[in-house]
């Protein structure tokens, strides 16, 4: 039986592709969201003492679970903070103190999934871009420079030297939407005239050399292969920085890409060491043909490498996932 773990009413086009997959080869598949433990009623339990360490509920039929997310952390348990009367500081500390509970619980859900085939493990899938910068740094891979600073005068001193830089999260992305307004936390290039306006220190933020480049890559990994995409970003001046910046009337030119031997290899150690048998891998190729290594997200999108390049990702990923379920 395979499990995927999803999260609630999760709408996506290759995740139901990969269903489809799943579906057309009679694969025996079942779902689990953040929901079914935190919102909808159910009761179970996870029951440890000297003789004893099981759950109520039982894993043990699942033997290959592919982990999409579990929560949709910015609505989850949402009903709780209606009724709160205190104040937003009040209210902050409390979202944050449940996260923490959720991630501790979450662990200890997760660890039913240990003995079974898991794409990708959800131990591995939270992102720390600079500890990934580092050790991809270490496997002989190139990186931008980067810097993690709170200090107005460090700041300027990093500008002056690269001349043109960006900032972007060091975490996951973030959106917020409300009611007709959407604001995205993506990559933003920095200008001298706001480093000049920031206080001498300001929150610890992460900025990297802003790097010319000749195409954009995104490879998505499975299990030691690569499915990589070029994407022509650079000519388009609202794609230029961040090729999520979609530019729907206008979209970039994706074309499939061979990664270098070497690079392949160095990219394999580093997923190896992260613990990761899939992810979505970015990079950039300089103008002076250098692949430069930018992060890995655990979870990250395939479908649009998939269609514009012909890939099948989605059928991949459902054999991939009925091969271990035996």
């Amino acid at each position: 039986m395979i499990l995927i773990c999803k999260k609630y009413k999760e709408k996506n086009e290759s995740y139901e592709e990969v269903v489809d997959w799943l579906s057309y080869n009679n694969a025996q598949f079942e779902f689990l969201s953040g929901r079914h433990h935190y919102e909808d009623g159910k009761d179970w339990s996870i029951e440890l003492n000297n003789t004893k360490d099981n759950s109520s509920q039982d894993f043990s039929k699942y033997k290959s679970v592919w982990f999409r997310g579990f929560l949709q952390h910015n609505t989850h348990l949402s009903s709780i903070f209606d009724t709160v009367e205190c104040s937003n500081n009040n209210v902050a500390e409390l979202r944050w103190r449940l996260g923490q509970e959720i991630s501790k619980t979450n662990t200890q859900i997760f660890n039913n999934f240990k003995n079974a085939f898991q794409l990708p493990n959800p131990k591995s899938t939270k992102v720390d871009k600079f500890s990934n910068l580092r050790l991809a740094k270490n496997l002989g891979l190139e990186i931008p420079p980067s810097i993690i600073t709170n200090s107005k005068n460090d700041l300027k001193a990093f500008f002056r030297k690269h001349k043109e830089i960006i900032t972007k999260p060091l975490y996951e992305t973030l959106n917020f939407e409300e009611d007709d307004s959407f604001i995205s936390f993506k990559t933003d290039k920095i200008e001298e005239s706001e480093i000049y306006n920031l206080p001498d220190t300001f929150f610890p933020s992460f900025f990297q050399a802003y790097i010319e480049k000749d195409i954009e890559l995104r490879a998505f990994y499975l299990e030691r292969e690569f499915y990589t995409m070029a994407i022509f970003s650079q000519l388009d001046p609202m794609t230029k920085v961040d090729f999520r910046n979609y530019n729907e009337d206008n979209p970039n030119r994706k074309v499939p890409y061979l990664l270098p031997k070497e690079i392949e290899e160095k990219l394999k150690r580093l997923m190896k060491e992260l613990n990761l048998n899939t992810g979505s891998i970015d990079l950039i190729k300089s103008p002076d043909k250098k692949h430069i290594f930018l992060e890995v997200n655990p979870t990250g999108q395939f479908g649009f490498v998939s269609k514009a390049c012909n890939y099948y990702i989605e059928e991949k990923i459902a054999k991939t996932l009925i091969k271990h379920d035996s």
